[in-house]
């Protein structure tokens, strides 16, 4: 509603005389006006006419004015309707039952039609500040809902490239959000046509959207290229290249790649910025630390891409341990994170390597609760 235009105003005073007088200041001042003779008739009323203010006298015959306020502020919801109280009552706790029945304002007889314009104008003002941080709301409500439903499309569409592969295998044991893929995580594995498992541990900058549609053609060229028997570096080269391509400036993902060959009984790691990896023997000791040696994917360009890969041995019983940076960011109630020392702790008091996955899990719900995004 524009600012010059006028109100609705609900008149409730059961004095014909004060009723009149009030009617003809009100619509002086260029609002709409109807009125009531008491409470129950404003009630009423206001249930028929949603006006937009209401001036209300405190005392009046069979229903007073302190029940009105509050059966009419019960009607209006959340849409803030003003209430000016209409008292003689000047005693301090009669005031306050005129504020705590859901007035916002109350106004002393005999009238001021100066002092009444006043407080309808400082009434009107809040009253349309009420309906615009409503309609904001609504509106957040709106794109938070919108926001929702594509983050639920792409889940689906980005779950149906993921699971052709082969997390579900019986060596792979994992921890993941629901909706790890919206915070930048990624975590995919399949075999090679010669019985090898490429993983690939990821963690795009940014969240949202944006992490996912990074995501998809970075899964693309993994499975794809996997299942045409394409190596570690050739499958490393072709998803830099590919996300150079298409990702903005401020954007890359960290990313952890392996290679187990079951029959050579070797691991090639490269590790572009994610978080150290550990191999570990058979006895939970750490047999060696799988460290960032390289530039995030989509950084460099293709001529400048280091694809120099390491290779360990991996015998029976022995095991690899990733992670992402939302397990050592992990923090408290003080804000202290869990943090690669305390990780270490846990690995190095490890007796049966096959509880580590659990014993790491309980230590940072006994730390903290839930990892970090």
């Amino acid at each position: 509603m524009p600012a010059e235009q006028g109100l609705r105003v609900l008149i409730a005073e059961d004095g014909a005389a004060d009723r009149l007088l009030l009617a003809q200041i009100v619509r002086r001042q260029g609002h709409e006006v109807v009125t009531a003779e008491n409470g129950e008739q404003a009630v009423a009323l206001f249930a028929e006419e949603r006006p937009d203010l209401v001036l209300l006298d405190a005392l009046m015959p069979v229903m007073d004015g302190f029940e009105a306020a509050r059966r009419i502020k019960a009607m209006a919801g959340e849409a803030l309707v003003p209430i000016i109280f209409l008292t003689s009552m000047n005693e301090e706790q009669g005031l306050v039952r005129c504020l705590e029945a859901g007035g916002d304002d109350f106004m002393a007889k005999p009238y001021s039609a100066v002092i009444l314009a006043a407080k309808i104008g400082a009434m009107d003002r809040l009253r349309r500040l009420q309906a615009t941080v409503l309609e904001q709301r609504d509106e957040l409500a709106r794109h938070h809902h919108h926001l929702l439903n594509e983050q639920r499309v792409a889940k689906a569409v980005f779950d149906k490239v993921a699971h052709s592969g082969c997390l579900r295998s019986s060596n792979i044991r994992y921890l993941q959000s629901p909706y790890a893929l919206f915070n930048g995580d990624l975590l995919l594995a399949a075999f090679t046509p010669s019985g090898d498992m490429h993983v690939l541990l990821g963690d795009f900058t940014g969240h949202g959207l944006p992490a996912a549609v990074g995501a998809m053609p970075l899964a693309e060229v993994f499975y794809g290229m996997t299942a045409k028997g394409y190596g570690l570096v050739e499958t490393l080269r072709e998803m830099n290249a590919k996300l150079k391509r298409i990702l903005p400036v401020d954007m890359f993902c960290c990313a952890l790649l392996l290679n187990l060959s079951f029959e050579r009984g070797t691991v090639e790691v490269w590790n572009g910025g994610m978080p150290d990896g550990y191999r570990l023997s058979a006895a939970g000791e750490v047999l060696s630390v799988l460290q960032s040696r390289h530039l995030p994917l989509g950084i460099l360009a293709p001529e400048q891409f280091d694809d120099r890969t390491d290779i360990l041995p991996l015998t029976a019983g022995e095991r690899v341990f990733l992670l992402s940076d939302g397990v050592v960011d992990t923090g408290d109630a003080k804000d202290r994170l869990f943090g690669v020392e305390r990780l270490r702790e846990v690995l190095a008091a490890n007796r049966d390597p096959g509880q580590l996955f659990d014993e790491v899990t309980q230590a940072l719900e006994r730390f903290g609760g839930v990892p970090r995004d």
